[in-house]
């Protein structure tokens, strides 16, 4: 689990000022905090943090002599910039279920030789206890045949009891599609698509 060192952030300074000055807004909260606390770290921690860590990670948040474990519930991009612009942390507290997400991670898409691998979930919603988080879910795909698809119930995290599924057991995460045909008639009929005549406008009159 990573520990991140974060500072406490003036709550009137605005974010833009910050983030032009290499800083990036943080927030963790929690029902057991007395209130929300305005955090800051600088830009160059966070993108590396989030490189190796996902939406569902675990964290040590650590706030001068005070520690807190947490769960990364956001990461805020600038429309169409892909900038990092604010981060937000939930507060774990032992023995309350949360609801988090985990990563779908796949793995072995080179070896699908035939047809067209298709990811269709990027994410899985669940609820669990803060010592049954999970960040990703690993998925093989080597071995999948046009034809094939995968859904959430045949993928481990379905399997564990300590958790509790709220993406539905039916959703597909990937499948192979199978690669279409054409024959020579489908083809000449692609190609000799008649075009529209041209109307004069005396025609038209």
């Amino acid at each position: 689990m990573v520990t991140l060192n974060l500072e406490k952030r003036d709550k009137s300074a605005k974010g833009r000022q910050l983030r032009n000055r290499g800083i990036i807004p943080a927030v963790l909260y929690g029902k057991h905090l007395e209130e929300s606390v305005c955090l800051q770290l600088p830009v160059h921690e966070a993108e590396r943090f989030l490189q190796y860590n996902f939406i569902g990670s675990k964290v040590e948040i650590v706030i001068g002599k005070e520690k807190h474990l947490a769960v990364l519930k956001e990461a805020t991009y600038t429309p169409g910039a892909y900038k990092l612009e604010h981060l937000s942390f939930q507060a774990l507290v032992a023995g309350e279920v949360i609801r988090s997400v985990a990563r779908v991670i796949i793995n072995g898409r080179e070896k699908v030789r035939e047809g067209v691998l298709i990811h269709m979930l990027d994410e899985i919603a669940f609820s669990a206890l803060p010592a049954d988080l999970v960040d990703r879910v690993e998925v093989d795909v080597s071995h999948m045949k046009p034809g094939d698809v995968l859904t959430v119930e045949e993928l481990d995290i379905a399997k564990n009891e300590k958790i509790e599924l709220i993406t539905p057991l039916d959703s597909v995460v990937v499948t192979v599609t199978i690669p279409k045909v054409y024959t020579e008639e489908e083809e000449a009929e692609t190609t000799d698509v008649a075009e529209p005549a041209l109307v004069s406008d005396k025609e038209e009159e």
